[in-house]
C-alpha cells in the first residue's frame, strides 16, 4: 500500500526532528536525560506515519470517535510529561543551587576568619581576590 503525501511529509519531518535531537546529544549540546522523551516522540511519529491505520487504531483504543483528536490527546499527555520532567529538573537545580550558596557563604566566612587572624597576608590576599569578587557581583 503506497504512502500518502501527508504520511511522507510527516515521516520526513519526524526523521529530521529525531535526527536533530540525536545530533544535539552526540555533540553534547543536549543532555541524554532531556532528550529521551523527544526521541521517543520522534520515533512514535515515525511509527504512526508509516502505519496508515495507526491513528484510527489508537483512537479506538482510547475510545475516541474522531481519530485526529487522538493526536491532540497524545500531544497533550506529552506536554504534561514534559512539564513534570522539567519541574523535577528545576527543583533539583534549585536545591543544588541552595547548597552551593551555603557552601560559598561558609567558605567566605572561613576566608574572613583567616584574614582576620593574619592581617598581613589577608591584605595581600584581599587586594587580589576582593576586587575580582566584587566585580563579579556587580
Amino acid at each position: 500500500m503506497p504512502l500518502t503525501r501527508v504520511q511522507i511529509v510527516v515521516f520526513f519531518v519526524s526523521v529530521l526532528v529525531t535526527g536533530f535531537i540525536v545530533e544535539k546529544v552526540r555533540r553534547r549540546s543536549l543532555a541524554v536525560e532531556y532528550s529521551l522523551i523527544w526521541i521517543v516522540a520522534g520515533l512514535g511519529m515515525i511509527f504512526f506515519s508509516l502505519w496508515k491505520n495507526g491513528i484510527e487504531y489508537l483512537a479506538d483504543l482510547m475510545g475516541i470517535y474522531y481519530a485526529p483528536s487522538a493526536i491532540f490527546v497524545v500531544f497533550g499527555v506529552l506536554v504534561f510529561v514534559l512539564c513534570i520532567h522539567f519541574s523535577l529538573a528545576i527543583s533539583k537545580l534549585s536545591s543544588n543551587n541552595r547548597v552551593l550558596v551555603q557552601r560559598i557563604a561558609l567558605l567566605e566566612d572561613e576566608f574572613n576568619e583567616r584574614t582576620m587572624s593574619c592581617p598581613e597576608e589577608g591584605k595581600r590576599g584581599m587586594n587580589t581576590t576582593s576586587s575580582s569578587h566584587s566585580e563579579k557581583h556587580e
